[in-house]
């Protein structure tokens, strides 16, 4: 996963900028999967390299947040439902929503990732798990909290790699 991913954010020939918008609820069982990435990535951030936020259950309250950032990719980290066992993973770089369904989030994720392409023009990257339960008042399942250390390693990793291209470049 994290190769495909610095692959396709290094892949454009520019300099990349990266958001990495973590959506959920943490109040809802498996839809805190968003939130509890964001905080096991708070230390990978790097002005004008990578910026995480953690946007709870309001995504498009951060789209000026995004603008001025001006990120060459979004990418968006969510529990979705795509019809996968609980704590499936589904990376995509070419997302439609039209495979996943959320529930819990208002406007729906298919009117934000086209904002943020049109108006803002990131591309848009789903890194999305499939969640168990989202009920009121329950923690995130087993499935979906192993499933959270491996996309927290993977973009982890990912970072890394960006950033020490990064260095290489500025060294050149």
């Amino acid at each position: 996963m994290s190769r495909e991913l610095v692959e396709e954010i290094m892949k454009e020939g520019k300099r990349p900028s990266v958001v990495i918008l973590c959506i959920g609820n943490e109040e809802r069982g498996d839809d805190a999967f968003g939130p509890y990435v964001a905080k096991r990535l708070r230390r990978v951030r790097e002005k004008g390299v990578v910026e995480v936020i953690d946007c709870g259950t309001v995504p498009e309250n951060y789209t000026d947040v995004i603008r001025k950032l001006g990120p060459t990719h979004v990418i968006i980290v969510d529990a979705v439902d795509f019809k996968g066992s609980p704590g499936d993973i589904i990376l995509s770089f070419e997302p439609t929503f039209d495979e996943v369904s959320i529930s819990t989030h208002k406007p729906s994720l298919t009117l934000l990732a086209k904002y943020i392409q049109g108006d803002i023009g990131s591309k848009i990257i789903l890194l999305g798990v499939q969640p168990k339960s989202v009920d009121w008042g329950l923690s995130m399942s087993d499935e979906v909290l192993a499933a959270s250390e491996v996309v927290v390693k993977a973009l982890k990793s990912a970072i890394k790699k960006i950033k020490g291209a990064l260095k290489g470049e500025a060294r050149a």
